[in-house]
């Protein structure tokens, strides 16, 4: 049954690997600044699908943000991508060496992804296209851990990048995301170490389903705050939500009626996704 379940979905993510390739040169226009850029409901449509091939079961607390918006995440795993670009129709920063991968470069590029070199003394440049990106695509999501975890801590957020949240006065949103198995911590889910995605991979197609937990936070208020002072309450604000019970699983919102929907709880799971809002390993300098 495991076999079957691997080549199945394997099968499945190489129909829909090359459906992306085929599919992006008819849906893609001119961005500012001349670049072809994937219309954002079709990238959110395909990091949907992706989710579904790869069984994950996503949970949500709070609602997603409404362009303009700069998301802030703690940074688990490769899909921790694919579970926001599919909830939003966000960008992501990357690092430079991304670009460069096969299939997975185009890709991202063509979906928006800012790519960034570390260590290069640009983070002026970056953050100008930053607020660059979030004047005029409205929505970019930063891992400021700068690296992924295993998800049980969240290491301090890098602030430079703040900057461009205050630049283009454009709110900031913390998100915390929790990788379980009914509650309890995921050995799975996490990219970290020496791991190839290969092997990471491999663990997510073998197994009938993977549990996330999304929690959407308030707004953080820019006025009168530092970047450095930004950068602390997002980090608090994805702390607590973490630090919050065990998220409820298996809510069918069809079945749970709008008491589930007004606690900003809802389930998105398999092929039976019920999400009103539109809908790689990210690195921060």
């Amino acid at each position: 049954m495991e076999l079957f379940r691997i080549l199945h979905r394997a099968a499945l993510l190489v129909a829909h690997v090359l459906i992306g390739l085929t599919l992006t040169p008819f849906v893609s226009y001119r961005a500012d600044g001349g670049g072809r850029r994937t219309h954002p409901c079709v990238t959110s449509w395909w990091q949907n699908r992706l989710g579904d091939i790869l069984g994950l079961e996503i949970t949500l607390t709070g609602y997603p943000p409404q362009p303009p918006a700069l998301m802030v995440s703690n940074h688990i795993s490769w899909i921790d991508i694919v579970v926001l670009g599919g909830l939003t129709p966000t960008v992501f920063l990357s690092k430079q060496e991304v670009r460069h991968w096969p299939v997975v470069g185009w890709l991202s590029a063509r979906a928006g992804t800012l790519f960034i070199r570390r260590g290069h003394g640009n983070a002026g440049t970056v953050k100008d296209r930053i607020a660059h990106c979030l004047r005029h695509d409205g929505m970019l999501t930063l891992f400021p851990e700068g690296t992924t975890t295993d998800g049980r801590e969240v290491r301090p957020f890098f602030s430079r990048l703040f900057a461009a949240a205050i630049e283009s006065d454009t709110a900031v949103v913390p998100v915390a995301l929790r990788y379980h198995i009914d509650g309890a911590f995921d050995p799975v889910a996490p990219y970290t170490g020496d791991q190839s995605i290969g092997a990471n991979l491999l663990g997510l197609l073998r197994r009938p389903r993977t549990q996330v937990h999304v929690a959407f936070g308030d707004p953080i208020r820019l006025a009168g705050q530092t970047r450095r002072e930004i950068a602390r309450l997002a980090h608090d604000a994805v702390v607590s939500a973490l630090e919050a019970p065990r998220p409820l699983t298996g809510i069918d919102p069809a079945r749970a009626g709008q008491s589930a929907m007004k606690r900003g709880m809802i389930t998105i799971g398999g092929n039976d996704r019920r999400n009103d809002h539109p809908g790689p390993h990210g690195v921060l300098l």
